[in-house]
């Protein structure tokens, strides 16, 4: 039996090929550790650790258990640990456990319980977000130098 597919598709482009995600409804509800290639949707519930390239956790999703993904877009609630290259937190997201990763953005509203690391060493105001940019350099300016 086979509960994960991918297949290729076309996009308006037929150089843009993208896979197909598994999606996990809000339905179900799955109990042990998830492996998965690919994008996976998940807008049920997981009881159990993830690992695979692409989670996109929809806002009725809910992960109690360690995630470890390449990228990581959430809208829902994670009771763990997340060890991601790439995470963005959707205004409606909450995460609760350690966050490691290389890139962050979060959305005004999202929330975040717990300790948060940095791979890179060049963290930055990401334009568009709370401040202007150009406000965000002035303040920086105006950093006194030790």
């Amino acid at each position: 039996m086979m509960f994960f597919k991918t297949e290729k598709v076309e996009n308006l482009s037929p150089d843009n090929k993208e896979t197909t995600p598994s999606i996990i409804g809000k339905e179900m509800t799955l109990v042990g550790d998830v492996c998965f290639k690919g994008k996976l949707r998940l807008d049920g519930k997981i009881k159990g650790n993830i690992m695979g390239d692409y989670l996109i956790l929809g806002e009725t999703g809910h992960v109690s258990g360690d995630i470890e993904v390449a990228h990581f877009t959430c809208q829902g609630r994670v009771e763990g640990n997340v060890n991601v290259k790439k995470l963005h937190v959707i205004k409606e997201g909450n995460i609760n456990g350690k966050v490691e990763t290389n890139d962050l953005s979060v959305e005004s509203g999202a929330v975040l319980n717990g300790e948060i690391k940095s791979r890179t060493k060049d963290l930055r105001l990401v334009p568009g977000t709370s401040i202007p940019e150009e406000e965000w350099e002035a303040k920086l300016q105006s950093i006194p130098k030790k």
